[in-house]
């Protein structure tokens, strides 16, 4: 994929901001504090869905009282696209000891259509896993049936395109410290 840094400025530049900084981190608080109760006693694993995922388990995790295992996954709808095709990309999957007979919490930036997400989901169930849960830091509002939900999640948006807070624009941007949706 060839990166585009004037397209993205353009993109930028037509966006506003969604969400803060400080509402991101307040919202990452609450839902640590919300997830410590619930794995108390348990050591669970924590997967990140690379690449978008990063920013948001790196803070999330960060925050959590409790010991936890800390690994990635990396599937992917998008390949070059803004917009998820039909087809998974499998980059890197777990080991099978890390996910068999374990408390799997899957950690993302976004459930958009939820194809992706259930996909992990399914693969890892098969692997062996207790269970697994699914949190996100932005649920997108799409306005239509999507075959997974997450279990924990940040905050809502509405179905345009979003990014900042580990969200890209041509895979460049995932750095920018709020979330932005694309006025267009």
């Amino acid at each position: 994929m060839q990166l585009d840094y004037n397209k993205a400025q353009e993109i930028i530049s037509n966006s506003s901001i969604l969400y803060t900084e400080a509402e991101l981190s307040n919202v990452i608080d609450k839902m640590a504090a919300t997830i410590d109760a619930e794995i108390q006693g348990e050591l669970p694993v924590f997967l990140t869905v690379m690449n978008g995922g990063m920013m948001f388990a790196a803070e999330l995790t960060k925050r959590l009282k409790n010991p936890i295992l800390c690994d990635y996954i990396h599937a992917s709808r998008y390949g070059d696209a803004l917009y998820g095709g039909t087809h998974i990309t499998w980059y890197r999957q777990p080991k099978q000891e890390l996910i068999n007979g374990k408390s799997i919490y899957i950690i993302d930036d976004i459930l958009d259509e939820g194809y992706t997400i259930a996909e992990i989901k399914r693969f890892l169930m098969n692997m062996g896993a207790k269970n697994c849960k699914v949190v996100v830091l932005v649920n997108k509002e799409i306005n239509k049936e999507k075959p997974v939900y997450a279990d924990h999640v940040g905050v809502s948006a509405p179905n345009h395109f979003l990014f900042g807070f580990g969200m890209d624009i041509f895979e460049i941007n995932r750095n920018i410290p709020q979330i932005h949706v694309y006025n267009n």
